[in-house]
């Protein structure tokens, strides 16, 4: 397993851990309300690369932090990812003229298109 991983999961433990401390649970209470056993709850707290990561979401929940682990995995604070999308975004855009934007579009009786509402409804 990379150290960083090791490291993170062994710091979520003792975060769990610590959190579930403040609240004044035992582990034993912990353990019955994620609907595990005590000895998975060790291990969690342990860090232990077994545990299942619904086990640590389940005891985000009941802690009150799951939210907080949501949000840290939302799409814009991807800052690698949306950088990668930045560098797929075409240097510029060019605009048609418009007889070829309209190029496909069904024509009516009437001699307009068969949509006559904004382009950018929707949006």
């Amino acid at each position: 397993m990379p150290r960083p991983v090791e490291r993170a999961l062994h710091r979520l433990g003792q975060d769990i851990s610590t959190a579930r401390r403040l609240r004044r649970l035992s582990q034993e209470d912990l353990a019955q309300r994620i609907g595990t056993s005590l000895s998975t709850v060790r291990r969690m707290e342990d860090g232990y690369p077994g545990t299942a990561l619904n086990t640590f979401l389940r005891a985000l929940h009941v802690l009150g932090r799951l939210e907080d682990m949501v949000k840290v995995m939302a799409m814009e604070n991807d800052t690698l990812g949306m950088e990668l999308v930045r560098e797929q975004l075409p240097q510029r855009v060019r605009t048609y003229s418009s007889s070829k934007a309209r190029v496909g579009r069904p024509a009516t009786a009437k001699g307009g298109t068969a949509d006559d509402t904004d382009e950018l409804e929707g949006f």
